[in-house]
């Protein structure tokens, strides 16, 4: 409940890291950005700690493609990520939600992955869905803003080849974690990092999949839209932007 999201175990998106042109690579590390990256895919919890991290994937392909070849991708396919069960979020309320982990429009809907309503399609009570989870996921890329603000690393392009670039962004968010684990005295300020990272206006994407989701988890992310539009589960500020 930290992030106003409730049963959610994690945040999910990738993060395109440059690297020089490997030799004789073709277009595989060239992604949409139009330079040569690796891909960090990370699932990030609510203090933006790395919980889940694959590296090295080819920069051209999708956030969606990634994390169906990723090894946590397919524990969350074969239901095997140990995730608690099912479990009420309000002692008013007859139906459980499952845990779930929360992504952008680039990554498919499903049990445990909830994704935002398309723009096309949109109505205040999904409007307020989109935003509700927006807020929870953004602490995904808080987590890449601190990530690069603590290792200048990863401000610019790496001159060494992609899997040395592997190497080096899997260590770094290895100290990530460490530097949170030890406490305040040797990290930065990440109230204050969460904070302006995480301020900025609600925009909707709309890079949607060309999954088709069950209706298991259509009704999965209508219950928790209802909860959210429900006396029991808004909060004041999710009106903000409805039109």
């Amino acid at each position: 409940m930290k992030r106003d999201f409730p049963n959610c175990v994690g945040a999910i998106d990738g993060k395109h890291i440059a690297t020089q042109c490997p030799p004789n690579s073709g277009s595989g590390f060239l992604n949409y950005k139009g330079h040569h990256s690796i891909v960090l895919q990370a699932v990030v919890d609510a203090n933006t700690k790395f919980i889940f991290i694959d590296v090295g994937d080819f920069g051209r392909n999708s956030d969606g493609g990634v994390l169906k070849e990723s090894n946590f991708g397919k524990l969350l396919e074969a239901n095997k990520l140990l995730l608690p069960q099912l479990r009420k979020i309000n002692k008013d309320l007859e139906y459980e939600f499952p845990f779930v982990f929360v992504a952008d429009e680039a990554y498919p809907l499903k049990t445990n992955l909830m994704k935002p309503f398309a723009r096309r399609e949109l109505t205040n009570l999904k409007r307020i869905y989109n935003y509700r989870q927006s807020r929870a996921r953004r602490i995904v890329e808080c987590a890449f803003g601190i990530l690069t603000k603590r290792f200048n690393v990863f401000e610019n392009k790496m001159l060494v080849q992609p899997d040395r670039a592997t190497i080096i962004t899997q260590a770094a968010c290895v100290l990530h974690n460490l530097i949170i684990d030890k406490g305040s005295d040797i990290q930065i300020d990440i109230q204050n990092e969460i904070e302006t990272t995480c301020s900025l206006p609600y925009q909707e994407v709309n890079r949607p999949t060309n999954h088709r989701p069950t209706r298991e988890a259509i009704n999965i992310r209508e219950q928790f839209m209802q909860y959210f539009n429900s006396e029991i589960g808004s909060v004041s500020w999710q009106n903000v932007y409805i039109v």
